[in-house]
């Protein structure tokens, strides 16, 4: 008659082998969702600003236009710059 402990004892090389056998799993890269959500949020706000600067030019009667869209083009191109310096999404 066998006793546990001689199971465990006989069992414990097979189970060695096993997992030696099997390949390593490829690991995903941990990603911040915080980190994602306001990288999309700076994009989404560098669309929008392009936007309302464009509309708001085209529909107002507005005096200086070249102020309007050097701040406005400052403005999307610092969102958008820090936008896609948080994403993760690269080409692989």
């Amino acid at each position: 008659m066998t006793t546990r402990r001689e199971k465990a004892k006989a069992q414990k090389p097979q189970l060695n082998k096993q997992l030696e056998a099997m390949e390593p799993t490829e690991q995903k890269p941990v990603v911040n969702q915080r980190k994602e959500k306001f990288a999309d949020f700076l994009i989404d706000v560098a669309k929008y600003v392009l936007t309302g600067v464009v509309i708001s030019s085209l529909f107002n009667d507005v005096t200086d236009k070249t102020t309007i869209y050097l701040i406005g083009l400052a403005a999307v191109i610092s969102t958008l710059c820090l936008g896609l310096s948080l994403t993760s999404k690269r080409k692989e």
